[in-house]
């Protein structure tokens, strides 16, 4: 069973909803690090007629310029060899995933971002050392889900739809963007 609470954000997350993707979409499993795929995840067309997720975290702390350590909220789908990125931070590789804290994930870079990230800020996968998302998002997970050990994920996802803003993922605003016919309220 999955509670709805403000780590899994389901209930009262999509206000409008106009356009899915007929059928749903294909994700193959065996790229995401997290045990559910959550409502509001950002995805995009993939090869193979597969979609892929645009794995997002956000930071539950500051991470001063110096730290290779980002400790990031739970929940993500980060992995050893991802590039994470800010909005105001180009993309650095992750080296290892530590998600033994009961609180946090500590994803351990290779090099430090060249500024500090403050707390609260969210992350995407950058297709390497910049801000170019790894993923171009077109539509949003509709539903949380479970994410199988092996094999694909199939799952509902809009594309045309209004989010309340207080109840998504913290998604950057460079995925934002890409976002066009998902208003954020």
């Amino acid at each position: 069973m999955i509670h709805i609470t403000p780590a899994v954000p389901t209930s009262g997350l999509f206000m409008h909803t106009l356009a899915d993707l007929t059928g749903g979409v294909t994700i193959a499993s065996n790229f995401l690090g997290g045990a559910y795929l959550y409502a509001g995840t950002p995805i995009g067309k993939g090869s193979d007629g597969c979609y892929e997720v645009e794995k997002i975290a956000y930071t539950l702390y500051v991470t001063p310029t110096a730290s290779k350590e980002l400790k990031v909220a739970k929940g993500h789908h980060f992995l050893a060899g991802d590039y994470i990125a800010a909005d105001i931070a180009d993309g650095q590789r992750i080296a290892a995933v530590n998600k033994e804290h009961a609180e946090y994930d500590t994803l351990t870079l290779e090099q430090a971002f060249a500024v500090d990230i403050p707390k609260d800020t969210p992350l995407f996968a950058s297709e390497g050392h910049n801000k170019i998302p790894k993923v171009a998002p077109v539509a949003l997970i509709a539903h949380t889900t479970l994410v199988p050990r092996e094999g694909d994920l199939y799952c509902a996802a809009w594309l045309i739809g209004v989010v309340k803003e207080e109840r998504s993922q913290p998604i950057a605003k460079t995925l934002r963007e890409q976002l066009k016919l998902i208003s954020f309220i």
